[in-house]
């Protein structure tokens, strides 16, 4: 006979989940919406992803440090390869979001669950089914909407941000992927800790070859870094990487799809940005298509 408690005990931790998927969601287009705020004003999107994962680094410490984490386990090889994911990851969603629209910016970056089925099938070995195909296809047509491909001049097309924009799927796809195969091994904070202090390394190391940034350190901007490095890389993904321990990568994905849409009405409220009618067309298949694609079963 089912123990009543313990229904109740798995509710309630799924519950908290998707609790935790909806506040990352939040964080992500608040931080889209301040980083595109600091780039208006000629800072550099590499430095502010430098700056924000140090922010976020020394969070993460102080965080550890309280949650008395213990004796720390040596660094093994994915979790080098996660904070490295994470320096190009945020790298190019900043880039992203100063070259596009922010919604636009975000949904091309929602396109990295079919990447994650792609690749899946691909080292399975293991045919997508007709179903991921067409979701598949749904979602070329989406990019194309929402890249202004279809009603626009090609010379007018800004196809560095597409490029960039699409490259941030396939790092995001990446961070998916390696993030649920550590999970198990280790508490959220001391993994996200490991990963964001190699990343802090690599825009450390980067820096040195460009100067210090004084842009970021003048009264105006600092207090926008801060808000960037916490709400949008120290608070987002440990909320990630704890609300996946709670609830199926699906269900959190299929939340997460929210975020475009909260992006664009914070950027029409905060910078007038609008969306032509097929670019918000474009957005739905997009968000669609990633969708039908987790709440199918194969």
């Amino acid at each position: 006979m089912l123990d009543v408690s313990t229904v109740m005990t798995r509710l309630s931790s799924s519950s908290l989940g998707l609790i935790a998927i909806l506040l990352t969601v939040l964080c992500w287009a608040v931080a889209a919406n301040v980083a595109h705020d600091l780039f208006t004003t000629g800072v550099n999107p590499l430095a502010l992803a430098g700056a924000s994962a140090m922010v976020a680094t020394f969070g993460l410490a102080i965080l550890h440090s309280f949650g008395g984490g213990g004796q720390t386990r040596a660094m093994n090889w994915k979790q080098f390869a996660l904070g490295l994911v994470l320096v190009f990851l945020v790298g190019a969603d900043y880039i992203a979001i100063q070259q596009l629209p922010i919604a636009i910016a975000i949904v091309l970056l929602f396109t990295s669950p079919l990447l994650v089925v792609l690749w899946t099938a691909f080292t399975t070995r293991h045919m997508p089914s007709q179903f991921v195909f067409i979701a598949l296809v749904l979602s070329i047509l989406g990019v194309l909407l929402v890249s202004k491909l279809l009603e626009s001049n090609v010379a007018q097309v800004n196809w560095f941000g597409i490029g960039i924009g699409l490259t941030t799927a396939v790092f995001f796809a990446a961070y998916i992927l390696l993030s649920e195969q550590l999970i198990g091994t280790g508490e959220p904070v001391g993994l996200l800790l490991k990963a964001y202090a190699v990343a802090s390394l690599v825009w450390l190391a980067y820096q040195s070859t460009q100067g210090l940034p004084v842009t970021l350190l003048t009264p105006d901007h600092f207090p926008k870094v801060l808000a960037v490095g916490i709400i949008g890389n120290l608070l987002p993904y440990l909320l990630f990487l704890w609300s996946i321990q709670r609830v199926h990568a699906e269900q959190a994905a299929i939340v997460a799809t929210l975020e475009p849409f909260v992006a664009a009405v914070l950027a029409w409220l905060w910078f007038g940005q609008t969306l032509t009618l097929l670019q918000i067309i474009g957005g739905i298949l997009i968000i669609a298509a990633v969708t039908a694609l987790q709440l199918k079963k194969d």
